[in-house]
């Protein structure tokens, strides 16, 4: 079985409209849209090769998500991309993947 999982990272703590004008909420549901259609294109790739595949959409902070999803879903496999930051943005920020594959008890791929 094959579930391609997207998360709308809600683990923003400061209030972006102070800064750019941009409502919370509205940045959500615009990148939960953005999912949609990720997921969307998903199953018509599965489709297209005669597999059929599963979708969720989480909110929360991804890597916490994923952890989560795999343990309550009995994952046995992850597949995840990897974005290519830059340096000072990787110290700061840190990544998705390689705090899923510091702690995910199941094997990993990583995908650039």
């Amino acid at each position: 079985d094959i579930t391609a999982l997207f998360v709308v990272d809600t683990s923003v703590t400061y209030q972006p409209e102070t800064f750019v004008g941009a409502k919370l909420s509205e940045v959500y549901e615009q990148r939960e849209a953005e999912g949609e259609e990720i997921l969307e294109n998903a199953e018509g790739l599965a489709e297209e090769f005669d597999r059929s595949i599963s979708t969720a959409i989480e909110r929360g902070r991804p890597s916490k998500v994923v952890l989560d999803y795999v343990e309550e879903h009995d994952v046995d496999h992850v597949v995840i991309g990897s974005h290519s930051r830059d340096l000072i943005e990787r110290f700061f920020v840190g990544s998705v993947a390689e705090r899923v594959v510091d702690r995910i008890p199941v094997p990993v791929t990583v995908i650039r």
